[in-house]
């Protein structure tokens, strides 16, 4: 009877213990513990730095620079040409290199005009090169946004799930002390502390896991965000949860989301501007068919037929055999090629607008229906449970099977919230647009 008792006092006991000392401090924290090398950062602050100092940003801005001055060259006229021309023995003075007016000199200048709008038909092809160069920066800007959102917030909810461990893993570790010296004094079955010490060494590894995400994503966000002279800085996200559980999702149509897609996503207007430059480019094919001019003057002091000879000259290719065929029907094929790409690419952004949206629906309808006093209704199980142990009507394995429900619904619940931002953020990118704004 003795023994008994103290068994059942060492089991109240360490339900207290745990309970106590590991559940009132886990729920949810709006934040991290600071260590002296964090930095607290909100979504705004990361994405104006991201904007400023990414790298690859910055080399797609210079390729934009590169496309302008391409443009301005295409302006330019084709320079002149001059060529002199200078006996350099005079057989009959013999002299050499004679500059006088027995000898012999000559100089031409010509200039190349082009025909058929050549000239502006090259600039509208740099110009539509431009606006590839721009839709390719926007493109890449919409793709690292859009990992630098789902990173920050894939890092958030880590955060929080590993301070759920912090705070429990210690605790848990002075419990199973306890509980060991219990066994030691004989009021406490061994297969009560291997369970205890099976479910820290699960939480261990689950807290392992976490930690080697969180790095990945922390290296992520230091490359993104061109960390180059805080290296050891270790990131810690500020969201603000009561603002973002008011963010709404049904309030759009599947049919406003595609058609937002189709006129705001950068890939798609980069596919159209292709088909575009293929038309100019085929214009200009077309026109290089058609030759040049060249005209020039030319003066001889004593090289024709009569001294100080002056003379206008006019060249152009004859268009016999090469009429540029070969230029032209590649045009063609590739304006008919990248069209059917358009096509296609519009057909798929359908297909992903369509699938972002179902997710972002689905996830947002599963998180309303969770009940706001979750938590609060845990807390009031869980001193229940300790009633219920002082009672002696549950044992340790129940008690331990009750906590790993409770891990499992708090790492669940960081995880649907996550999965909803994460939702959302998929159709902010499908769409090209921030339809959902955070």
């Amino acid at each position: 009877m003795f023994m008994k008792m103290l068994k059942t006092n060492s089991i109240w006991k360490l339900t207290v213990i745990i309970f106590i000392q590991i559940f009132p401090t886990c729920v949810f924290s709006k934040s991290v513990e600071h260590g002296p090398d964090t930095l607290s950062i909100t979504l705004k602050t990361a994405e104006e730095r991201f904007i400023k100092e990414n790298l690859q940003l910055l080399a797609s801005r210079y390729n934009i620079k590169a496309a302008e001055a391409q443009i301005t060259q295409t302006r330019l006229w084709s320079n002149p040409n001059i060529s002199i021309e200078q006996n350099i023995y005079n057989q009959t003075t013999h002299r050499y290199f004679d500059f006088t007016s027995t000898g012999n000199t000559e100089v031409q200048i010509q200039q190349l005009f082009t025909l058929a709008g050549k000239k502006d038909k090259q600039v509208r092809v740099s110009e539509i090169n431009k606006q590839l160069s721009e839709f390719t920066f926007y493109d890449l800007l919409r793709s690292l946004k859009y990992q630098l959102r789902t990173d920050y917030y894939d890092l958030f909810f880590l955060q929080q799930s590993l301070r759920f461990y912090n705070e429990s893993i210690p605790n848990l570790s002075r419990t199973i002390g306890s509980v060991e010296d219990a066994f030691n004094k004989k009021s406490m079955l061994l297969s009560e502390v291997i369970r205890l010490k099976s479910l820290l060494l699960s939480l261990q590894n689950e807290k392992l896991g976490i930690e080697n995400q969180i790095t990945e994503l922390q290296n992520d966000m230091h490359i993104l965000l061109h960390d180059t002279t805080l290296q050891n800085i270790y990131y810690v996200p500020q969201l603000e949860l009561h603002l973002l559980d008011s963010l709404k999702v049904d309030n759009l149509s599947l049919d406003q989301a595609i058609q937002t897609g189709i006129s705001s996503r950068p890939d798609y207007k980069l596919v159209a501007a292709t088909v575009k430059l293929d038309e100019a480019n085929l214009s200009l094919q077309k026109s290089l068919a058609v030759p040049d001019v060249t005209i020039g003057g030319r003066w001889s002091r004593a090289g024709s037929y009569i001294p100080e000879y002056y003379a206008l000259n006019f060249s152009i290719d004859l268009p016999f055999f090469n009429r540029n065929q070969g230029n032209i029907e590649a045009a063609e094929m590739n304006m008919l090629a990248d069209e059917s790409s358009r096509q296609q690419s519009m057909n798929s952004i359908e297909r992903e607008i369509t699938n972002a949206y179902q997710k972002a629906i689905g996830t947002d309808k599963l998180f309303k229906s969770l009940d706001k006093k979750f938590t609060a209704q845990y807390q009031t199980l869980v001193a229940s449970m300790t009633q219920n142990f002082q009672k002696r009507n549950i044992t340790i394995i129940d008690f331990t099977d009750f906590y790993e429900s409770y891990r499992t619904s708090v790492l669940q619940l960081n995880q649907i919230q996550n999965s909803r931002l994460d939702a959302f953020e998929t159709l902010n990118f499908r769409t090209g647009t921030d339809l959902i704004i955070p």
